[in-house]
C-alpha cells in the first residue's frame, strides 16, 4: 500500500503498489479528485486503474462527546455528526469502492470508539 498524493509518488504507486491510500478524508467528496490523479498516473504508466485497491484515512468527529481539533467542522477534512450522518458518510465511501477505512476518531474515547462501531455497523447493512 501506497499513501500518495503528489505526481512522482502517485506514478510509483500506479507501477507498483496493491493497494492506494487517499487520506485526510472528511466527506467521500474529497476522494474524487485525489482519485482522479491517481488514475491519471496510472493511464501514464500503463495501468488499469481497476486493479487497484482503494483505502481511505477519515477523521471522524463527534463534537457533542469533548474537544475535537479545530476545523472538525470543515466537511472537507471530517466527517462529523451522530452515529446516523457518520454511516451516511461511510456508506458514501463504500459506494465507490473504498474496501478499508483507516479512522481518526475524535475525542478518542470509549464511547467515540461505540459509536463508530455502530455507524460501521449501519453503513454495512
Amino acid at each position: 500500500m501506497f499513501g500518495a498524493n503528489k505526481p512522482r509518488m502517485l506514478k510509483l504507486t500506479a507501477r507498483y503498489a496493491d493497494s492506494w491510500n487517499a487520506n485526510g478524508l472528511g466527506q467521500v467528496a474529497g476522494l474524487a479528485p485525489k482519485r482522479a490523479e491517481l488514475e491519471a498516473a496510472a493511464s501514464e504508466v500503463g495501468r488499469d486503474p481497476s486493479t487497484l485497491a482503494i483505502t481511505a484515512g477519515i477523521n471522524i468527529a463527534f463534537p457533542d462527546l469533548g474537544d475535537v481539533p479545530a476545523g472538525a467542522d470543515d466537511p472537507a477534512r471530517f466527517l462529523s455528526g451522530s452515529v446516523d450522518e457518520i454511516a451516511t458518510g461511510l456508506r458514501g465511501f463504500i459506494d465507490q469502492g473504498v474496501s478499508h477505512a483507516m479512522a481518526w476518531l475524535y475525542p478518542l474515547t470509549d464511547e467515540t470508539i461505540g459509536r463508530y462501531a455502530e455507524a460501521v455497523s449501519l453503513a454495512r447493512s
